[in-house]
């Protein structure tokens, strides 16, 4: 007998309910990450960055960040959270900030947020399921949303989206709007009134894209 592997799904990943397995994973998520803060300190500050961020997913924060002016202080959403980075969006620009340029990160008391709920605003997709349970890689690997669902990416690897596109990029030293021409692990390039600019990453304090343009 032929049957279609499509027609079949893996077995449930625990015998608990679903709301009790959330909240044991939860509770040993939390507990790795203090023993990761506690092995390695210098890890401490992107750990703690990046949980804040993924539990305050579409949500409004308060972010303190190093500027060339001293310190500049945003309120905006969150809008996806890497590996070494976090993206905030407010009605006109989309914010790429590395962790290391940030000083602080708080939710703002003046702002009313409802609680991150994964299961809001779900479309069920039978179809994107079996595909994801069998054949998960080749799935991942051709949609970019599924890759920032899944996969903390480095902010290297994100900012080639935006190659060949018009940004403002903020360094240790100048704040210039340009087109953007080169990313790789080590840093950037950037064309900016006929001539090119280049900046390593661990002086990059934000990259700026007008979301309507």
């Amino acid at each position: 007998m032929i049957t279609s592997d499509l027609s079949k799904f893996s077995s449930p990943a625990s015998p608990l309910p679903v709301h009790e397995l959330k909240v044991l994973q939860e509770y040993i998520h939390q507990q790795n990450l203090q023993i990761i803060g506690n092995v390695n300190p210098n890890r401490r500050k992107v750990i703690m960055l990046s949980q804040f961020f993924k539990s305050h997913k579409t949500q409004t924060v308060k972010v303190v960040r190093k500027s060339i002016d001293g310190t500049k202080e945003w309120l905006a959403k969150t809008d996806a959270v890497g590996r070494d980075f976090v993206i905030l969006t407010n009605l006109f620009t989309k914010y790429w900030i590395p962790f290391h340029a940030i000083e602080s990160a708080e939710q703002p008391f003046e702002q009313v947020n409802l609680p991150h709920q994964q299961h809001q605003q779900v479309v069920y997709d039978s179809e994107l399921k079996q595909k994801l349970l069998l054949r998960f890689g080749k799935t991942v690997a051709q949609k970019e949303f599924l890759k920032q669902q899944f996969f903390d990416q480095t902010l290297a690897g994100h900012v080639k989206l935006l190659l060949k596109n018009r940004v403002t990029i903020e360094t240790n030293s100048v704040r210039q709007k340009g087109i953007l021409v080169s990313v790789s692990s080590q840093g950037i390039e950037w064309t900016h009134n006929g001539s090119t600019s280049s900046a390593l990453w661990k002086d990059v304090q934000s990259i700026e894209k007008q979301r309507f343009l």
